[in-house]
């Protein structure tokens, strides 16, 4: 029992870390874009259910096992998405039109949150998984943080490019007859997203 509450600390102390899965179901609803949203709402729902009934569901061993199935699939369904997120934000950069160029930067911004949404659904996955299975095996928890680190730089680096060359488009943008655009807004959001990605090297989630 003591393991069980100790293992429920260390994880209340991982959500607190991860700003948006964390959040209420409602609050998440709110900045889900896109086709996926349904898929992953109803995943982080799941996640969380998991994370709030730990305790209970490891003392029924049948229950126990058929929750780290649910939770590998969520890590698959989460990875699915960061995919569909990331080229679906390069299409759309690719696609940049200068006459909307308001929807372009909400789009885009709308893409980052989902995506994140996605990677710390992975995140918060993968770890369950661990807790669940109470696999403390040496090799298994290094080769898990080695794909974590990976996987997550990956996104980092691939979000990095499309918002530079998407902060070197609005740098460059000129006022469109008829188009109101607050540069200045854009500019310093664009700004905090790059150098957040750029985090010295490491990503903040990568941190925590």
């Amino acid at each position: 029992i003591m393991s069980l509450v100790t293992n429920q600390y260390y994880l209340s102390q991982i959500n607190s870390k991860l700003d948006k899965i964390s959040q209420s179901i409602e609050a998440i609803l709110g900045f889900l874009y896109g086709d996926k949203k349904a898929e992953l709402l109803a995943e982080i729902s799941f996640t969380k259910y998991a994370y709030q009934n730990y305790i209970s569901i490891c003392e029924h061993d049948e229950q126990r096992l058929a929750t780290i199935g649910s939770l590998q699939q969520s890590k698959k369904i989460a990875m699915k998405d960061i995919e569909f997120y990331m080229n679906d934000l390069d299409t759309l950069i690719g696609a940049r039109d200068g006459t909307k160029i308001n929807t372009l930067m909400e789009n885009a911004f709308g893409i980052e949150e989902s995506l994140n949404l996605s990677i710390q659904l992975y995140v918060m996955s993968s770890l369950l998984e661990v807790y669940y299975s109470r696999n403390l095996d040496k090799d298994y928890i290094s080769n898990l943080e080695s794909e974590m680190s990976v996987y997550i730089a990956k996104c980092d680096k691939q979000m990095l490019g499309s918002f530079s060359v998407l902060e070197a488009y609005v740098q460059a943008y000129k006022a469109k007859p008829m188009v109101k655009f607050d540069k200045e807004h854009w500019q310093e959001r664009l700004g905090l997203g790059v150098e957040s990605l750029k985090g010295g090297g490491e990503a903040k989630i990568k941190k925590h």
